[in-house]
Order: C-alpha cells, then structure tokens, then sequence
C-alpha cells in the first residue's frame, strides 16, 4: 500500500470511498437515460398501449415490431438494475444522519432493490408475449395486462423508499445537516405523487388508467425528478463527507 494512501497515514481514519460513491450516483442518470433510450425509442412503450386495444391489435403490435420490442426491453432490464447502486449511495448517506442502529436506511436499501425487481418482472412478462406472439390474442392481451398492472401498478415500494429517506432527512436535527431540510419535504412529496399509480386495477380508462396522466405520465416525470435532484444532493453530501472527514486530521 503506498504511504500516500490516507488510509496508511492514517489507519483509524474513516475511510469515505469517495470514488466508489460518486460512481453509484452517476448510476442513476445512466438509468434515467437507458430508460428513454430503450423503453421509448426502441420498445416504444411510451406512451402506453392503451387498456381499450383489441386483442387483435396487440397482436398486430407485438408480431409487427418484435426484434425492437425484445431489444428494447432487454436494454431497459439492465438500466433499471442501476436501480440498485443508486439506492445503495442514497442508503450510505442516510447511515450518517441514523448511526450504527439505523432502520430507515436499510428500509430505503431494500425497497430501492425490490423496487428495481418490480420493473424487470413486467419486462420479461412483455418479453414473453414477444417471443410468441402466436400463442393467441387473448393469451397475449394477458400478458399484456399483466405486465402493465404491475409496471405501473406496484408502486408500495417506490412509496415505502421515497417515505424514508424523507423522514431520514427531516429527523436530522443537526444545524449542517447531510441533506437539506427542504429535501426531506421534497421526498415526501414524491412519495405522494407517485402513488396514485396503484389504483390501475379499477380504470381502463382516462387518468388513472395505466396508460393515464395520473397514474403513468405523472410518476414517470416525478420519478425521473426525484432522480435528478438525488443526484445533486448526493455529490454534495459525499464531498461534505469527505471534508469533515478531512477537517479531523
């Protein structure tokens, strides 16, 4: 180990792997910026089938356009994986606000990784109407609904995530905090915003359907928000880490 390692200098130092941090960030553009590549440009999910299409019609869809549908859904498979680093950074700081008996941090943790499951799930029930789109129009407008009901509709752990890093970062009472009050506000807001996606099951139509600006358009714009402000707060929050940890020695 060179002895220009601040971790050989100093051995009881806190070590803050600051590198491996900002990566786990950056994770989290690399996700928003998949999403858009694969899931709109190549599957062409956004916007949504709407509930109303025939069986036939989605026939048409999947049998028509089925090499980008598989592509695009593969690629999305991977981008929302980066789910998972990004709540582990998100996860990492909130540890600094709780301590060594934090709850909330791993409660955020492993939302974030079952959230990042409740996206790939759907993803291969999609893959699966494309890979045989002649097993039937009714069979594959069940695919179909099922991949949306619960894309759309599972939003529990996204709402259990966004909650706790809001109370994390309201309960923060020190006058610096590792994020800034407004942020605890902010992630409860989004916590809000996005769950009335869960009512999908009961609209086949108009805002609330999966295909809805309540319950699609809405959450998707909050959530690639959310992403985007984490992302400024969690650079801020690792260089201020960083310097406090400096400061010490």
């Amino acid at each position: 180990m060179s002895v220009q390692d601040p971790r050989a200098l100093h051995p009881d130092r806190p070590f803050t792997n600051r590198n491996l941090q900002m990566l786990c960030v950056w994770s989290g553009p690399v996700m928003v910026l998949g999403w858009i590549a694969s899931f709109l440009l190549l599957a062409g999910f956004i916007p949504p089938p709407s509930p109303e299409r025939t069986p036939g019609e989605l026939v048409t869809m999947y049998t028509e356009h089925a090499v980008t549908i598989r592509l695009g859904l593969m690629l999305t498979m991977f981008a929302s994986a980066l789910l998972v680093p990004f709540a582990a950074v998100i996860s990492a700081q909130m540890r600094r606000i709780e301590g060594p008996r934090a709850v909330l941090a791993p409660t955020q943790l492993i939302s974030g990784g079952l959230l990042a499951l409740e996206f790939i799930l759907p993803l291969m029930v999609w893959q699966t109407a494309a890979y045989r789109p002649d097993i039937g129009p009714i069979l594959i407008r069940m695919l179909n609904d099922m991949g949306w009901l619960m894309f759309v509709g599972v939003i529990s752990s996204a709402v259990v995530e966004f909650g706790s890093i809001g109370l994390v970062i309201l309960a923060d009472q020190r006058d610096t905090g590792v994020f800034p009050r407004w942020a605890g506000y902010f992630n409860i807001w989004v916590a809000i915003l996005v769950a009335p996606a869960g009512v999908v099951p009961f609209f086949k139509n108009g805002p609330f359907a999966w295909n809805g600006a309540f319950a699609f358009f809405m959450p998707m714009v909050v959530f690639a928000t959310w992403a985007a402000v984490m992302v400024v707060l969690l650079r801020r929050a690792i260089r201020s880490e960083e310097d406090a940890v400096a400061h010490q020695f």
